[in-house]
């Protein structure tokens, strides 16, 4: 994605997340796009196509694009969910993610506990043993739960699980180094309903 279609894309959908273009409307023309963001009509048709690509509007030739319901929208697409996460719908909108990433989460560490090589788990317990040692706390964090969820053997997962946490950082709550050791681990023991559980009380703790 170019740098100018990126700044065609990016307020556009701002302003379909805010209610400026609710469900059902018609998005101004490659024209009046490209006279507003001073690019060319080919860059103002990219943006429209990516909205189309998200699912966030549908294109018809002579008729313009129009605004799909929120619901058919590709959520997880990083740049779709990051504009949900700071439209005026947002609280609920991250709720959502919590949710999601809980179930998913709880899933990803049980399967983990079962599936893990031997390697993955010593490469888990050595991530749990780095949430003391360092001082980016978030960073380790979103190590260990790239471990665990790879550690799972199932790749959608695992896919679903780095694309959700690329779309919308994980809340980290100052209890969550000692949930996520316990999560670890759990993990490593091999112990899937503890795993789960564990899983569980991380999201309690954020």
């Amino acid at each position: 994605m170019t740098r100018l279609h990126q700044e065609v894309l990016d307020p556009l959908l701002a302003r379909i997340v805010s209610g400026e273009y609710p469900a059902g409307a018609l998005l101004p023309k490659e024209q009046a796009i490209a006279e507003e963001f001073d690019v060319s009509r080919g860059t103002a048709r990219e943006a429209l196509r990516a909205l189309e690509e998200r699912r966030v509007a549908l294109v018809k030739h002579g008729r313009g694009a129009r605004v799909q319901p929120a619901e058919e929208w590709n959520a997880l697409d990083p740049i779709v969910a990051r504009a949900l996460a700071s439209g005026r719908t947002r609280r609920g909108f991250l709720r959502e993610v919590e949710t999601y990433r809980l179930l998913l989460e709880s899933e990803a560490a049980a399967l983990a506990a079962e599936r893990a090589s031997a390697a993955d788990r010593t490469a888990i317990r050595a991530r749990a043993e780095e949430l003391g040692q360092t001082d980016d706390v978030a960073r380790a964090i979103r190590r260990l739960r790239r471990e665990i969820a790879v550690a799972s053997g199932n790749r959608p997962l695992a896919a679903t699980l780095r694309a959700l946490g690329e779309a919308v950082e994980p809340s980290v709550g100052k209890v969550d180094v000692a949930a996520f050791e316990q999560l670890a681990e759990a993990v490593a023991a091999g112990d899937a309903a503890a795993a789960r559980a564990a899983a569980q009380r991380v999201h309690s703790a954020g």
